[in-house]
């Protein structure tokens, strides 16, 4: 009798085969990175889109996560090719699926 193996996503794949060929992260599809400064700033790579923007909470798509800052005063700085920069007083950092 044959053993059903449980399918693996795209994803999964994706990344154990960069594991085995030791690519860096950031060649991966669906790569994203989150530094914070303290609790004023915060970059953000891999960011597909913004969805949702006010001084109290930003909401961001990362492909297959969404990352939410919460705080006050927050104000994106710059947004090119991927990576975003947010400064303001950062109270929250969190991410959904």
């Amino acid at each position: 009798m044959r053993e059903h193996k449980q399918k693996k996503s795209l994803g999964e794949v994706v990344r154990q085969a960069g594991e085995a060929l030791d690519f860096p992260e950031q060649l991966l599809p669906g790569f994203c990175h989150v530094e914070l400064w303290q609790n004023r700033q915060a970059i953000v790579d891999g960011v597909k889109g913004v969805l949702g923007y006010s001084e109290n909470e930003v909401q961001l798509n990362l492909g297959t996560l969404v990352l939410t800052v919460k705080g006050a005063a927050l104000s994106i700085r710059s947004y090119q090719a991927e990576q975003l920069s947010l400064s303001g007083t950062i109270a929250e950092v969190h991410y959904t699926t």
